[in-house]
């Protein structure tokens, strides 16, 4: 098989800077469509859309507000723990976010300002380290560039061969991926996921950096990644010791020792934050018992994910005993995807933290550029067929198999999201209500989970229970708010001003207890100490 290898460097004939533009700009443009279903349904459906398109991601804001509660400060406490927790968290897209926020315009549209940047900036460097990797000169490069943005796994094709095999509705295609496709198990779909967009985005050109032999702005983009994420980053920072320590072995000239070194010394302080430093507090203990959770990358899964590029890969190394391994750049994704697996599967040594946390696609990425040659060569062999129907039959069934589960996923998140965020009239009210009227210090007992959840984010109070992974003693807190307005029993800390009562609407104080209602509709009242 004739292999296509990318050179050391570029040509004056590699695409140009309008072209890397134009092509980023195009290929993002499938991740808006979450965002524009979350922004048009629920009109239909006479919800109120917030903008964030995934549970989590107001969370974000939330930690980003903490920066600048009281006043600015460098790191921030976590905004759904109780009185006097703790400011020992940082991250630079919290902290950008926190400063967006100054400007005074709604969260969403804060958050998805932010995640427009997040996506292009991503799309951007993917696109540069596709061509440095693969190059755009050909049509089938080009194809290749698309397959590598959205392209995917068989999810949605065995979903759709078992749901015409058993007469199945088609709710059933994506039954094999896990969470309904939000664990974004290929580079394209995490570029829907403002956040994941960014750290794949650093991931990316801290990659390209090391293999221009800009080792100090690879270090660099490694140690913002650590910053940003504890799980990318440690990824990241593994895969550059790990292959620092092949190539120092080899000889190959690839880095340095002092590249190693300084992979190793970044590594140490990321350890020692994460596993050190933050475990002195005990608001962080509780929170990373609640975080160890067995969310297990199952092999039916890494097969679901990984079988067509993993396929490539096989068959490009394998055409040639292996040999293309003395490649550098070939080592590096293949030492990429092992450490990627490694991390996944690290159940099998401790107790499992997350490994699923641990893909993200990164696994599926190392193994199409490992394999692109081999794409390059079978697309280049279709596009040369000499008649036209047979030649475009064979292409949109190559590209229509890769693309097959982004395409899919994306339509029915479009149209159907489980976990978009949304407010009934009366919630978006009353939050309202609370955005204007909450000052830093206030704390809101609140049973509604979404406008608990919300709080820190529409305003600078705090409230007893709010997102489900980061309020310490969540079940303990939840009873502790369904007692109170079911049997009218308070806790002691809450009787004192700052302390703000949502309530159901036909709930009333306990006797003995002096509250004021400040607000109230048809499903929700306010109530504050006078």
């Amino acid at each position: 098989m004739q292999d296509v290898e990318a050179p050391l460097s570029r040509d004056a004939s590699s695409p140009s800077a309008k072209f890397i533009l134009l092509a980023a700009l195009l290929l993002s443009i499938p991740a808006l469509l979450p965002l524009g279903g979350a922004l048009i349904v629920p009109y239909l459906n006479n919800r109120v859309p917030t903008g964030f398109i995934e549970y989590d991601l107001p969370s974000y804001l939330a930690e980003g507000r903490a920066y600048f509660d009281p006043g600015f400060h460098l790191t921030y406490g976590n905004p759904y723990a109780g009185y006097d927790t703790p400011v020992i968290y940082f991250q630079p897209q919290t902290i950008l976010l926190g400063l967006m926020q100054q400007l005074g315009f709604d969260p969403g549209v804060t958050f998805n300002c932010f995640g427009l940047l997040a996506l292009f900036f991503a799309a951007v460097v993917a696109v540069r380290f596709y061509i440095e990797v693969v190059g755009a000169e050909t049509t089938a490069k080009r194809i290749g560039l698309v397959c590598f943005f959205w392209g995917g796994g068989i999810f949605t094709l065995v979903g759709l061969a078992l749901a015409l095999a058993r007469g199945h509705t088609l709710s059933t295609l994506w039954q094999f991926e896990p969470t309904w496709g939000w664990w974004m198990l290929n580079f394209g779909r995490n570029l829907v996921y403002p956040t994941e967009a960014y750290y794949h985005g650093v991931f990316l050109l801290s990659i390209l950096f090391l293999f221009r032999r800009q080792l100090a702005p690879c270090l660099t983009c490694a140690a913002l990644l650590c910053c940003s994420h504890p799980f990318s980053g440690l990824e990241l920072i593994l895969i550059l010791i790990a292959y620092s320590a092949v190539e120092l072995v080899l000889r190959s000239g690839a880095v340095t020792f002092k590249f190693l070194f300084g992979s190793s010394l970044i590594a140490a302080l990321h350890m020692a934050y994460y596993m050190i430093w933050l475990n002195r507090f005990s608001d962080h203990r509780i929170l990373q018992l609640q975080w160890q959770k067995a969310w297990l990358y199952r092999p039916k899964t890494i097969v679901g994910a990984l079988i067509i590029v993993g396929c490539l890969a096989i068959w490009r190394l394998a055409s040639s005993s292996f040999s293309r391994l003395n490649d550098p750049r070939n080592r590096l994704f293949a030492v990429w995807f092992l450490v990627i697996i490694a991390l996944t599967q690290h159940q099998l040594v401790m107790r499992p933290l997350q490994p699923i946390h641990f893909a993200h696609g990164y696994d599926w990425m190392a193994l199409f550029f490992l394999g692109s040659p081999a794409l390059i060569e079978l697309l280049d062999s279709v596009l040369r067929k000499p008649r036209p129907l047979v030649r475009m039959g064979a292409l949109a069934l190559i590209v229509g198999i890769l693309l097959l589960d982004n395409t899919a996923w994306l339509i029915k998140t479009a149209v159907h999201n489980e976990f978009l965020v949304l407010l009934s009239r009366d919630e978006s009210d009353a939050l309202g209500w609370l955005s204007q009227h909450l000052r830093s210090g206030d704390m809101v007992i609140c049973q509604d989970t979404v406008i608990s959840y919300l709080v820190p984010v529409y305003s600078q109070a705090r409230a007893w229970q709010g997102h489900e992974k980061n309020t310490p003693y969540l079940l303990q807190r939840r009873a502790e708010i369904e007692r109170a307005f079911s049997q009218g029993l308070l806790l002691p800390e809450w009787k004192r001003k700052g302390v703000v009562y949502v309530s159901p609407a036909a709930w009333s104080p306990p006797a003995g207890i002096l509250l004021e209602q400040r607000y109230g509709n048809s499903e929700f009242s306010i109530w504050t100490v006078p």
